[in-house]
């Protein structure tokens, strides 16, 4: 059995280029939040950044109203375009943003603006966050060893049902793109063997030879060897992102953690990762190499070296203490809130559930012709197993099927749903977080987690754009 994690030509911008400029959050976070991306977009000004080789989903504007249902917040769109926003990307249709994302990725690997930074390796990344120092390897997935159908056991599992309307968007963004650039987070489930790792801080160039050796805690102990790493980036993150720092690990210490995630892959069971952030994103590059492989195009030798049949992510450990699972809240805007909130308890009659006071589910409304914010909690008796999430989202798409006006968003962190709420007049939906140490039997008990279950940290905390890695044969 071959490798599912591997190193990489890893590509990063050339010296003199602006850090904090050049790396940009997730393009599926700030959904409904149109100010975020127009204050990225003045920030970057015309310094090199990745914003102009992504697509945030804020800008989607041809998308149906299952995918708007699922974060691309396409009714956001709508409102800031009918109300006149001027900026350059709020104005693109989708067709002309992707024709300016593959042009100037073009531009960027030709002009000197990308540079090879890693050669056959790894980047160890160091983030720093409100939620403290959350640790992660860089390199190359197979995609052959990754599948979003939650009946295929394969070693890289999706966490959340895969919506299959939200795929085409991204395959046209993706398809004809020279290079990637990953948000997508895989977790492992790698308990920290802290003894060992305490027992080489101060190491020397030596003990990278030892990284194949340690069974638990690979990505901590090879940030326990940081010192022994050639330093990539040093930079803050824009719009309270933190900080961030990468190590080239490289040479015989890539040897290593391939030889150590290799040994894990062959003791895991057949479950290595889970995927925490990027799902939608992952399964959009897995049905690019899909379509590479059904094209004819090339031979079955050219296909086992095409660069497309990997894809670059980020490795973290579940075990992290800064790696926190986070609720991600709903928002229904355009809601007769009385009329959702009866159907959501006739519902609950109708499944043979009961419902208490509590803080499970917090509804947050003003209601029509008031001003004062509401708040209505409950707590689901008897659903045995069922997360009140997955209760909860199966009685929303219901009500959605039949309320065509109604749209939803999927909002991070308590209080940039107090203000939507206060903004739209709409209805937040306050969740609670789930135990990240169910996460792993969950997924290998052979499902999914509904839609949106958990976020890894807040908004701010998700994953920058910063390297990259070339997916086409032409450059």
């Amino acid at each position: 059995m071959s490798n599912c994690f591997n190193p990489a030509n890893i590509l990063l911008p050339n010296d003199g280029i602006d850090m904090e400029k050049w790396s940009v959050i997730a393009c599926d976070q700030f959904t409904s939040q149109a100010d975020y991306w127009d204050a990225v977009e003045k920030y970057v000004g015309d310094a090199p950044s990745t914003l102009n080789v992504v697509f945030p989903e804020i800008y989607l504007g041809t998308i149906t109203k299952q995918e708007n249902d699922c974060n691309s917040s396409g009714a956001g769109v709508k409102n800031d375009k009918e109300t006149g926003r001027k900026t350059k990307y709020a104005s693109m249709t989708d067709d002309e943003r992707i024709k300016y994302i593959n042009t100037t990725m073009d531009t960027y690997l030709t002009d000197g603006t990308l540079k090879q930074a890693v050669a056959d390796g790894y980047v160890l990344v160091e983030r720093t966050t409100e939620s403290g120092v959350r640790l992660g390897i860089v390199g190359l997935i197979d995609l052959d060893d990754y599948d979003f159908d939650p009946k295929k056991k394969t070693l890289i599992r999706a966490t959340e049902g895969t919506v299959i309307s939200r795929i085409p968007p991204r395959v046209k963004i993706r398809e004809n793109a020279a290079i990637e650039l990953p948000h997508v987070m895989l977790l492992v489930d790698d308990p920290i063997d802290r003894q060992k790792i305490d027992g080489c801080q101060g190491a020397s160039q030596e003990d990278a030879v030892n990284i194949a050796a340690v069974k638990h805690g690979i990505i901590e102990y090879v940030y326990a060897i940081r010192d022994t790493l050639r330093k990539l980036y040093d930079t803050e993150l824009m719009q309270g992102g933190g900080h961030i720092r990468g190590y080239a690990v490289e040479g015989e210490a890539a040897r290593q953690v391939t030889e150590a995630f290799a040994a894990k892959q062959n003791s895991c069971g057949g479950f290595l990762f889970a995927v925490g952030d990027g799902n939608h994103s992952l399964a959009t590059a897995k049905t690019c190499w899909e379509n590479i492989k059904k094209s004819g195009k090339f031979t079955e030798e050219q296909l086992k070296t095409h660069p497309a049949r990997h894809a670059l992510v980020e490795i973290c450990n579940l075990h992290s203490e800064a790696l926190e699972f986070k609720p991600i809240h709903r928002l229904l805007t355009n809601v007769d809130v009385k009329d959702m909130l009866s159907f959501f308890e006739a519902e609950i009659t109708k499944q043979g559930l009961a419902s208490t006071e509590g803080d499970e589910i917090v509804f947050e409304y003003v209601e029509s012709g008031a001003t004062e914010i509401k708040n209505s909690g409950i707590n689901i008796t008897n659903r045995g197993d069922r997360l009140p999430v997955e209760i909860l989202q199966g009685i929303l798409d219901k009500y959605l099927e039949t309320h065509d006006n109604v749209e939803i968003d999927y909002i991070h962190g308590d209080e940039a749903l107090h203000g939507l709420v206060r903004e739209t007049k709409g209805c937040g939906i306050f969740l609670q977080s789930i135990d990240k140490s169910t996460l792993f039997p969950a997924i290998n008990a052979g499902g999914v987690l509904p839609r949106k279950t958990f976020s890894i940290g807040e908004a701010n905390e998700k994953r920058y754009y910063m390297e990259c890695y070339k997916i086409s044969l032409e450059l």
